[in-house]
């Protein structure tokens, strides 16, 4: 996994289950990075500074966008199998929101 991807999310496997966990600093860099441009937009109204930091907000959207994209492809398909839990939460740092995959040779054994 390269280093983007580890910043936006840890992914662990054990026999049983994968664990993906979104990691709560960049949902907090991206909320501080859409308040700097308001705050640079509208309240000083600045447009020449509002002008340079939108792109790089959209950047740092689209590289989560991009970075998250595998690991929400496999979750959605783990809750179409209903597969998935979850726990945690994403505005915490001591407890980050994980989703928990079971295994599909795990999941069929405890449905019989």
């Amino acid at each position: 996994m390269d280093e983007t991807v580890k910043f936006f999310f840890q992914r662990r496997e054990t026999d049983n289950e994968i664990q993906i966990e979104l990691k709560t600093a960049p949902f907090y860099l991206l909320l501080a990075m859409i308040a700097g441009w308001l705050a640079v937009s509208f309240i000083l109204k600045s447009n020449e500074a509002g002008s340079v930091f939108l792109p790089i907000l959209i950047g740092f959207i689209m590289l989560r966008f991009f970075a998250l994209i595998k690991a929400q492809k496999e979750v959605l398909g783990a809750m179409k199998d209903k597969r998935l839990t979850t726990k945690g939460s994403k505005f915490s740092f001591s407890n980050p929101f994980i989703y928990i995959i079971q295994k599909k040779a795990e999941h069929a054994e405890t449905e019989k």
